[in-house]
């Protein structure tokens, strides 16, 4: 009986997501600050690495428009005091959802999307690790939103620097996976414009989503490009006026398609009931993507390419079958033509979620940046 329970109780919390608490709803209305002023702060204890001291925060953003938004994360630095501000790691964390639930903060593992949290602050670091809008906070999560998404990895920045027993400083670096990784990019092409006062060392990222219109082709008949593809859709009809998912999906797919997208990567057994009518892009859409407007521009739109001034790095495993390798040697390529300063690492036989295999090598880039050393062209 012991037994049954026990696994009941572990599939129940595998399958379904926790729903944030009252701290996550935002003050009606917000207050008139800067962003990444801190709205409110409490001491998180949940999964916490030994000597290490954190906090669910929530603060000001701004969303692609400008307009002000309220956004959750979690800091965590050593317990130790710093005689002198310390370097910040700014986490951009993967795909996990685009609900409330699917935040990463609330959860009973903050740092579950995050690797080898432990290592990084043994170096002495803060992690500043964002939910993004609308994951925990009320509302649809602007997935795949590339200026929203990075202004609240600055903003998450400058709020750990208000806490002042994280001894979080005005250095940073921007570290994400996968969404992430788009989101990193991001961050490098904004940072100067629109965090100044904050010094950006370096960009790494791993599996990064750089190129949306070349991913939704390669993904136009996979299953998974399902999932992913369906919650940039549903996101992007909330996002963009002129973006309707109505207009683009099959009639007889739509409760499908609602079922596909409504898990959470937080809880992933959630997905198993999903499982049964899991289909792929080209079987729900009703046109081609990629050539309807105005997805096609919109892709493009929320695609990093334009110039960054701080070395980077991507890791990409060879075997990744969501994100095909060659977009992000694409990638390098095209920015090294430039006269950029990124390199890419590849990680023979390796799928696309390469947070732990790529993290002993991105830790040691981290810390070159930190401490000045040039990078490898």
């Amino acid at each position: 009986m012991a037994i049954s329970v026990m696994l009941a109780a572990g599939l129940y919390f595998a399958a379904v997501p926790q729903q944030p608490s009252a701290f996550y709803q935002p003050p009606q209305p917000l207050p008139k600050a800067h962003p990444g002023s801190v709205i409110r702060q409490a001491p998180s204890h949940a999964s916490l690495p030994e000597g290490a001291r954190a906090w669910r925060v929530m603060y000001l953003s701004t969303d692609e428009q400008g307009k002000p938004v309220a956004v959750t994360g979690t800091v965590v630095a050593p317990d130790k005091p710093s005689s002198t501000p310390r370097p910040v790691v700014a986490w951009a964390h993967g795909t996990t959802g685009i609900r409330p639930e699917c935040g990463v903060s609330h959860t009973r593992d903050p740092y579950q999307q995050t690797p080898d949290v432990a290592g990084m602050l043994a170096q002495g670091w803060v992690v500043a690790i964002t939910d993004y809008p609308g994951l925990g906070t009320p509302g649809i999560h602007p997935y795949m939103v590339g200026r929203t998404a990075a202004h609240s990895v600055l903003d998450m920045v400058r709020a750990a620097q208000q806490i002042p027993e994280s001894g979080a400083g005005s250095s940073f670096v921007v570290w994400g996976a996968s969404q992430g990784g788009n989101t990193a990019f991001w961050v490098g092409q904004l940072a100067a414009d629109y965090a100044p006062e904050l010094t950006l060392k370096g960009v790494a990222a791993s599996a990064p989503a750089l190129n949306l219109r070349e991913i939704a082709a390669y993904n136009h008949d996979k299953p998974a490009g399902g999932i992913f593809m369906g919650m940039v859709f549903a996101a992007w009809d909330q996002v963009y006026a002129d973006a309707s998912l109505q207009a683009i999906l099959k009639p007889d797919a739509a409760d499908a398609f609602q079922r596909m997208i409504r898990p959470c990567f937080t809880a992933p057994a959630g997905f198993l009931p999903a499982l049964a009518d899991l289909r792929t892009p080209e079987e729900y859409l009703a046109v081609d993507i990629l050539t309807t407007p105005p997805w096609p521009g919109l892709f493009d739109h929320n695609s990093p390419g334009g110039p960054i001034a701080v070395p980077m790095v991507i890791a990409h495993g060879t075997a990744d079958t969501l994100i095909p390798i060659a977009l992000s040697e694409q990638a390098v390529s095209r920015r090294s033509r430039r006269g950029e300063t990124i390199q890419i690492i590849r990680l023979p036989g390796v799928g696309h979620d390469a947070r732990d295999e790529s993290a002993g090598y991105l830790m040691t880039w981290v810390r070159e940046r930190f401490e000045g050393q040039g990078p490898t062209r």
